[in-house]
């Protein structure tokens, strides 16, 4: 079932992808299954228009300002993924950002959207942090994010999670928190980000 929809999907340009390389962290990713809206180049690259319009999209997102053609464009892409993978009983959650205030105004607009257009639960306290942090691009990405995660395992056990993010870059957080989510009673987790990173130097030593 799950490889008749990917093939489906991605004959109809829907990027899911099943994360299939170790990184840092020499975890195998291949159990791990996810999709994104857009492509997302890091300033330290030149872009195009397209690619700085795709910035401003993530800058916008992560200070909690989303368009509706952005929300619109999750709804569809969580109906895809319901249509795609088995399982009833469908929850949505955040990985929070680095503390809880920015956390609920990066979530809480779209979550009241996404609950109301899709009829899935979705919380933005299903997982929470522990304790504020600083963002990872100040002091970098801890090896283990999820360590400073609760789960509310009433939210989540015996239910198939869609996990949504800003940005997937590496995948770390979204693999320790798929496997968090996981050891709290989650039937499965596919990520849903609103951006992949895209790293022309690794595409142009591969190449």
């Amino acid at each position: 079932m799950h490889r008749a929809c990917f093939l489906i999907l991605l004959l109809t340009f829907v990027p899911i992808v099943v994360l299939v390389h170790e990184y840092k962290t020499q975890m195998s990713m291949n159990k791990y299954s996810y999709t994104f809206l857009l492509e997302y180049l890091p300033v330290r690259y030149s872009a195009t228009p397209q690619q700085e319009s795709n910035r401003q999209t993530v800058y916008n997102f992560k200070d909690g300002f989303t368009s509706a053609s952005i929300k619109d464009a999750f709804v569809d892409r969580i109906e895809q993924i319901r249509q795609c993978f088995n399982g009833e009983d469908w929850r949505i959650c955040f990985i929070p950002a680095s503390t809880q205030v920015k956390t609920i105004i990066r979530y809480r607009e779209l979550a009241e959207y996404l609950q109301s257009k899709t009829g899935i639960p979705c919380s933005v306290g299903t997982i929470k942090t522990l304790k504020d942090d600083c963002s990872g691009h100040i002091n970098g990405k801890k090896n283990n994010p999820a360590e400073n995660f609760s789960i509310d395992q009433d939210d989540v056990n015996h239910k198939n999670i869609i996990l949504i993010d800003d940005v997937i870059t590496r995948g770390n957080t979204f693999v320790y928190t798929s496997n968090k989510l996981m050891a709290n009673g989650a039937k499965q987790v596919i990520g849903l980000f609103l951006a992949e990173t895209i790293n022309p130097d690794r595409q142009s030593c591969s190449a």
